[in-house]
């Protein structure tokens, strides 16, 4: 059977308790852009960096074992903006067998986030 749906974009959609609040420390933090906020004040917004988008939305955290993952180009240069930006680093960069290179952080609502790099990638 052949499948005729096509995905351009997946859009991971966390609830947070403020989002102005949060696309701002992503904006400010981490380098990401701001997409668009909705609503005033703002109920849902998005960032991005690069192509990966991420969208937020007006509730309560939902933490657990979850994290988000960047797939990016430069870790090291990610970890030090973080590092200048007071950013809570849970695990510094490291070199993993898997062929990346990684460090975990948290963001201002405790989500976990994660910045990998492919290993020989620069």
């Amino acid at each position: 059977m052949t499948n005729s749906i096509k995905c351009s974009a997946v859009y991971p959609t966390l609830a947070v308790s403020d989002v102005k609040d949060t696309c701002s420390w992503y904006v400010e933090k981490l380098d990401f852009s701001l997409r668009f906020l909705w609503s005033e004040p703002p109920t849902h917004g998005a960032i991005v960096l690069g192509e990966a988008c991420i969208h937020f939305w007006q509730g309560t955290p939902q933490l657990g074992e979850n994290w988000l993952y960047f797939d990016i180009n430069n870790v090291d240069e990610m970890y030090a903006k973080a590092e200048s930006n007071s950013v809570e680093i849970s695990k510094p960069p490291q070199d993993y067998p898997w062929g990346m290179r990684e460090f975990n952080a948290v963001d201002l609502n405790g989500y976990k986030i994660r910045f990998g790099q492919h290993l020989g990638q620069s």
